[in-house]
């Protein structure tokens, strides 16, 4: 999905650290400044986030911002991920202030990727949240997504055997299963210590279709409801 399309002279650059390190899922739709010089953040092959005003300071003056169209962009995290895993010309992501001054964070594409499927669901989530996606289009999306859910399903040919699903209670009267973009996302709030099972949104939406809806990430501010209109109401 990205955010902007431009080309400039790439540098070499080495990762310093890891995603998980920085936590990266966990700060998706933190709002966050990039740097843009000429319209593009597209700066030496890479993409300036800045986490703090200290930070944007400190890539403004080593990246020498001047100039019509140079200054900051507000974006949040995830899609600021999106642009460097989407668009060409993306060798890195520089991240400033979030260590203070004493070092900034370096991300190569190649050990960002990993993160590509969850970030492009992210998007989408955060998208239809906000209004900028219809949530038709936006749950059409989801249905091809996989995604983890605090359960099991029944596997076939055993009898007598038990499955389930941990679900939340909703307004309307029904129920709908939690399910979350990632395993550690999951495991967060998993209580009840019940197997994390991945399974595809469209065939998860189906097999409880009748009973349940889903409910994707629905404790962050982008989650995102299905099937509710097919789900058992009480009474």
């Amino acid at each position: 999905m990205g955010i902007f399309r431009h080309d400039r002279p790439r540098k070499r650059y080495v990762s310093n650290t890891t995603p998980e390190q920085l936590d990266l899922f966990e700060q998706l739709d933190r709002t966050v400044v990039l740097c843009v010089e000429g319209g593009s953040p597209l700066i030496d092959g890479a993409l300036h986030m800045c986490i703090t005003q200290a930070g944007y300071e400190k890539a403004a003056a080593a990246l020498e911002l001047s100039g019509e169209g140079s200054g900051p962009y507000q974006a949040v995290l995830g899609m600021g991920l999106d642009t460097v895993l989407q668009q060409k010309g993306y060798e890195a992501l520089v991240v400033y202030g979030l260590a203070g001054d004493r070092i900034d964070f370096i991300l190569t594409r190649e050990d960002l990727e990993p993160m590509k499927d969850v970030v492009d669901s992210f998007c989408i989530l955060y998208a239809a949240a906000r209004g900028a996606m219809p949530q038709e289009r936006a749950q059409a999306l989801m249905r091809k997504k996989t995604i983890w859910f605090l359960g099991e399903l029944p596997k076939a040919g055993k009898k007598g055997e038990q499955f389930g699903f941990a679900t939340i209670e909703r307004e309307g009267g029904y129920e709908a299963v939690r399910c979350f973009l990632t395993p550690e996302s999951a495991g967060r709030y998993n209580d009840r210590r019940l197997p994390v099972t991945p399974a595809r949104v469209g065939d998860l939406e189906t097999f409880v279709s009748g009973l349940f809806a889903l409910i994707i990430e629905p404790h962050r501010n982008y989650w995102m409801e299905l099937g509710a209109e097919n789900a058992k109401r009480r009474g």
